[in-house]
């Protein structure tokens, strides 16, 4: 069990918030059949990557116009796969107990998918929210994080953050911001961990004057 005090808290989106992994590969494994490319490349890029920076890295002679119409192919797909969404065990109960202006969501997914998810798992859209579009550079750039941070009037590195992807953890490495590992998490190694769980079943939360204290179990 650990003790953490924090100002804000910042959630990566995908298989941190919703369980979206099996409608995002879906998407994904009919726009790979299209092209004929092993679907196993892509699956590898999928976990907190951008969908145009994984566009450009299997398919780089695509012109801007091109990726532009796979991407809102792919982006109508995932959006209509999010009722199926549900939360990660426990998101709920932690969401509902931050005040809005202490937590922040920072996806590689677009604002629109982002909110699809979030209502099909019945979870709340937050006031700060760090989208595919509102950043120069994904992740493993550390740029999403301090933007959240810095638009929750947060000190970087007094935020904690809950992410589960090995691009995530880089950037948060980065950002010198402390991480949860959540879900199961193959890629914690020679990151700066603080604890790592399965869901948020069993985190306690209190609100102090100054900070959030947490209980991880």
């Amino acid at each position: 069990m650990v003790t953490l005090e924090c100002s804000a808290l910042l959630f990566d989106l995908d298989d941190t918030l919703v369980l979206s992994t099996p409608s995002i590969e879906a998407s994904w494994h009919e726009f790979t059949d299209r092209y004929g490319i092993d679907f196993d490349k892509v699956r590898k890029l999928l976990p907190g990557r951008r969908g145009r920076d994984i566009l450009s890295t299997i398919m780089p002679e695509l012109t801007a116009e091109q990726v532009a119409d796979e991407l809102k192919t792919i982006r109508c797909n995932e959006i209509a796969a999010a009722t199926t969404i549900m939360p990660v065990p426990g998101a709920a109960t932690l969401i509902h107990s931050l005040p809005r202006h202490r937590w922040a969501v920072v996806t590689a997914a677009p604002r629109k998918v982002m909110e699809s998810r979030l209502y099909g798992a019945g979870l709340p859209i937050p006031a700060v929210a760090v989208c595919a579009e509102n950043v120069r550079e994904g992740k493993p750039s550390p740029e999403g994080f301090l933007v959240a941070a810095q638009e929750l009037a947060a000190d970087p590195a007094h935020c904690l953050a809950f992410e589960d992807s090995a691009v995530g953890f880089r950037a948060l490495k980065e950002a010198k911001i402390m991480t949860v590992a959540i879900g199961k998490s193959p890629h914690v190694h020679g990151c700066d961990i603080i604890a790592s769980i399965p869901d948020y079943e069993g985190i306690m939360i209190k609100e102090m004057d100054s900070c959030i204290r947490i209980v991880v179990p």
